[in-house]
């Protein structure tokens, strides 16, 4: 999975309008949610029996989405903070 913005990127946000941003949003929640998504019915799955290591490299795998998209809501409040302190025109 490709490493998303990171929580100094937010500044990167600033200069977006809100149509970027919603676009910026579905492109960096979109695969985070998938993986989740995936894996989870993967571990739920009766079907196809999982190995110890599966287990393992699975959960790295999700706690890797996770944190991605902690990093993507620590961006968008961040945003949002800078946005209702801005000077209104």
């Amino acid at each position: 999975m490709k490493e998303q913005s990171n929580r100094h990127d937010s500044h990167a946000w600033a200069n977006l309008t809100p149509d970027q941003i919603l676009t910026t949003l579905a492109y960096e929640l979109y695969n985070p949610v998938s993986l989740l998504g995936n894996q989870l019915k993967r571990l739920t799955d009766d079907e196809d029996p999982i190995t110890e290591d599966d287990y393992e490299a699975i959960f790295e795998q999700m706690h890797a989405a996770v944190r991605q998209l902690s990093k993507t809501v620590v961006n968008l409040k961040l945003y949002t903070q800078d946005r209702s302190q801005a000077p209104k025109e």
